[in-house]
């Protein structure tokens, strides 16, 4: 027994249900946290579901939500439960319930196996990121965020100005440098539990409690305090499109999939059948080494990502409610035309585009120039 995983589900309880079986029959404990705000009959069916399994666990509940410390809390008692339950684990693998594995559970085995001491967890400064939004890079970790950005927006805008224009700023628990990165590890036993059993956790607890998004930086800035090697990178493929929004991925996206060569991906499409499918069954690639390589598809989202924001000269971007000026280039404008201009006036086009700066077609320009050419004494 290598590597237990630990899942935050809240949704499709039923395709949690299955990935969580995949990897539990395969001899990788499981241990899954369920959204209080889940149903309790929707619970229930869950462990029902799972109740021949022996090494799957469900760990005690907290209401989540997105942003909050909650999710932090819900990944603590769920990894203090594998790590008390399952001594034999040496990595454990956070995931969601909306995880797909990609490869075989063997070789993630064997590949964390040759990796005994290897945390594999994305930790950069914020100097580093570029992902990060609404400005909040270093201020995440010098403000407080009492209120839910969701819930209460006006109140946590309201809030970040208040704190803004007094020039508040919050201590930095001693010996901690902030570190930022996506949510989904696989950590080593010892590191997580020198993180879970720290004698300041309580100060480190408190003090993230009122961080932005405190799961993008809680065990990515105290991993750097107790780890002997990481690697910056998840072993999870997840793509976020220009506003932060994870992507989803459909049936259509398998062979991308295939292409990464991670062993884990997120978010995938309830409805996906062929993906769950064909993930779910054995693959006889005997015990394969590649590395996770997302980049190779890089290029896939990069170009979507373009066409999402820029679609074709002349048109508007692909969505449902176009935003002003975001099409890829003009194909007409407003224009106004002068007649006879040149007959009354000697070299009026020459004199038209030095004025108005602008280079006239003919009798042809824009409107907007037309306004201020108007005033000229012609």
């Amino acid at each position: 027994m290598s590597v237990g995983f630990v899942m935050l589900c809240h949704t499709a309880l039923h395709r949690a249900a299955q990935v969580a079986r995949h990897w539990a029959e395969r001899e990788c404990p499981v241990v899954i946290h369920v959204d209080k705000r889940v149903s309790d009959k929707a619970f229930i069916g869950l462990r029902n579901d799972l109740a021949d399994l022996p090494n799957v666990k469900f760990c005690g509940r907290h209401k989540c939500e997105w942003g909050t410390w909650s999710l932090v809390a819900a990944s603590q008692t769920a990894s203090e439960m594998m790590l008390a339950e399952f001594p034999k684990v040496r990595h454990v693998f956070l995931a969601s319930g909306s995880c797909l594995p990609l490869r075989p559970v063997e070789e993630l085995k064997a590949y964390l196996a040759a990796r005994p001491r290897t945390d594999f967890i994305e930790s950069v400064t914020t100097e580093d990121v570029e992902w990060t939004v609404d400005g909040l890079h270093a201020e995440r970790f010098q403000l407080r965020f009492p209120f839910s950005w969701k819930r209460h927006r006006r109140l946590f805008d309201g809030y970040v100005e208040l704190q803004r224009r007094f020039g508040f700023t919050r201590n930095i628990p001693e010996g901690l440098v902030p570190h930022l990165g996506s949510q989904w590890w696989c950590l080593t036993r010892q590191t997580l539990s020198a993180i879970l059993q720290d004698p300041a956790r309580t100060a480190h607890d408190r003090y993230f409690k009122l961080v932005w998004i405190p799961d993008e930086s809680y065990y990515q800035t105290l991993v750097r305090k107790y780890s002997t090697h990481i690697e910056s990178r998840s072993l999870t493929l997840s793509k976020f499109d220009f506003q932060g929004k994870p992507h989803v991925f459909y049936d259509d996206h398998l062979h991308l999939l295939r292409r990464s060569d991670c062993f884990v991906a997120r978010k995938i499409w309830p409805r996906a059948n062929r993906l769950y499918d064909t993930f779910l069954t054995d693959q006889d690639r005997g015990t394969v080494m590649a590395e996770p390589a997302p980049g190779k598809i890089d290029r896939v989202f990069a170009k979507a990502l373009e066409r999402r924001t820029r679609g074709r000269a002349g048109m508007y971007m692909h969505s449902r409610f176009p935003n002003p000026d975001w099409e890829n280039g003009k194909t007409a404008a407003p224009y106004s035309v002068f007649h006879g201009f040149n007959d009354l006036f000697e070299n009026f086009e020459p004199w038209l585009s030095r004025r108005l700066g602008s280079r006239v077609h003919g009798n042809l320009f824009d409107t907007a120039r037309v306004r201020f050419a108007g005033d000229a004494d012609v």
